[in-house]
C-alpha cells in the first residue's frame, strides 16, 4: 500500500511519468498497483460512511470521544480516531501560518556585539568590552562607563491573599549596578514604565558625567516597553532605544540578575498580605540597595562606591573614558 500511495504522488506531481516507468523504480507490478487503488477506493467509502455516523451522533452528544464512539459504531478506537484524524484535516481546519509581528526597535546591543565579534580590534577603542559568558556559548559585551547601558524590566509580585497580581519596573546602570529608577504598578501600562524612567532620568541628570544622547536604553519587547508613549518619551532626550530578541531572556542579564538578587536575598524571606506590605518591602529594599549590596562582578563594591570610584579616576586623571556610545 505504501508504494503504490508513492506512485500515485509521483504521478500526480508528474503527469508526464508513466504508470509503468514509475512502477519498475519502485519495484512494484502493475497489477499490484491498480488492485491497490481499487482497494483505496473502498476503503475511503467505507470510512466515509462511518465519518457520517459519527456527524450524526456528534449533532445530539458534541465532543464525544474515540473510546465511547467505537462501542456505538462497533468499531476499534483505533480506526475511529484515524478516521476522525483523516476527515478533520481534510475538512475546514486550515492552520494559517502566525505572521510575525513588525519589529519597532532594533536590537542595537545584539549588532555591536556582532560587530565587535567581526572586527575585532573595535575592541581596542575602549567602548565595549567583549567577554564570553559563563557557558562559552554566547558573547556578551560589557559598558566601560556609567550612563552607557541602562537595562529595564519588569517582574511579577503575586499576592495570593488578595489574588493580586502587582508589577515592579526598574531600570538599572549595567556599569556600576545602581538601582536607577522604579515604579510598583498593579497595571503592567507603558505610564508605569515611563515613572520609572523619569525617577532615573532625575536621578542621573545631577551628575555631570550624563549625557542622553550617548545612553542606550535596553528592555525587552513587552508591551509596555514597545508603545508609541514610551519610545516617544526617550527619543525626545535623545536616548538610544534597543530591544532584544523575542524569547531571549539572555540578552537582558543585567536585569534579570538584578531581579533574581530581589527574589532571593528579599521577597523570598517577607511576608507580604497587602497591597501596602509590598510598597513597604520593595521601597525598603531598594533604598539601601545602592549603598549596601556588593557585586562581586565588580570587585564586590556596592554600586555607589563603584560610580564614585570612577569619578575618582577621573580626577586622578588615571582612566581616560570613552564617551562614545
Amino acid at each position: 500500500m505504501e508504494k503504490t500511495l508513492l506512485v500515485t504522488e509521483y504521478k500526480q506531481c508528474n503527469p508526464s511519468l508513466s504508470i509503468r516507468g514509475l512502477c519498475q523504480t519502485f519495484g512494484l507490478v502493475r497489477s499490484s498497483f491498480y488492485a491497490g487503488i481499487k482497494s483505496m477506493k473502498r476503503n475511503n467509502k467505507l470510512d466515509k460512511i462511518i465519518w457520517d455516523q459519527i456527524l450524526k451522533i456528534w449533532e445530539k452528544f458534541p465532543g464525544i470521544g474515540y473510546r465511547k464512539l467505537a462501542p456505538r459504531l462497533n468499531c476499534s478506537g483505533k480506526k475511529i480516531l484515524r478516521i476522525i484524524r483523516k476527515y478533520r484535516q481534510g475538512s475546514a481546519r486550515i492552520i494559517l501560518p502566525k505572521e510575525t509581528p513588525k519589529r519597532r526597535i532594533l536590537n542595537v546591543i545584539k549588532l555591536i556585539t556582532n560587530d565587535l565579534k567581526k572586527y575585532t580590534g573595535k575592541c581596542q577603542r575602549g567602548n565595549w568590552i567583549l567577554r564570553e559568558g559563563k557557558n562559552k556559548y554566547r558573547h556578551v559585551i560589557d559598558p566601560t562607563r556609567p550612563y552607557q547601558l541602562w537595562a529595564g524590566d519588569w517582574k511579577e509580585l503575586k499576592i495570593p491573599l488578595l489574588g493580586v497580581t502587582l508589577y515592579i519596573f526598574t531600570i538599572i546602570d549595567c556599569y556600576t549596578r545602581q538601582l536607577m529608577g522604579w515604579e510598583l504598578s498593579i497595571i503592567k501600562e507603558p505610564s508605569s514604565a515611563i515613572k520609572a524612567a523619569k525617577l532615573a532620568i532625575s536621578k542621573a541628570i545631577k551628575d555631570p558625567l550624563f549625557n542622553p544622547r550617548k545612553l542606550i536604553m535596553h528592555t525587552d519587547q513587552g508591551g509596555a516597553y514597545i508603545s508609541d508613549q514610551y519610545i516617544n518619551y526617550w527619543r525626545t532626550l535623545g536616548v538610544i532605544l534597543s530591544t532584544s530578541d523575542r524569547g531571549k531572556p539572555t540578552q537582558n542579564p543585567y536585569a534579570e540578575s538584578f531581579f533574581s538578587i530581589l527574589s532571593r536575598f528579599c521577597l523570598r524571606y517577607k511576608e507580604i498580605l497587602t497591597v501596602t506590605d509590598a510598597k513597604e518591602v520593595v521601597s525598603d529594599f531598594f533604598s539601601i540597595y545602592n549603598s549596601e549590596w556588593s557585586h562581586g562582578s565588580i570587585n564586590n563594591m556596592t554600586p555607589n562606591q563603584k560610580l564614585a570610584e570612577y569619578h575618582c579616576s577621573l580626577i586622578l586623571g588615571n582612566y581616560c573614558p570613552a564617551l562614545g556610545s
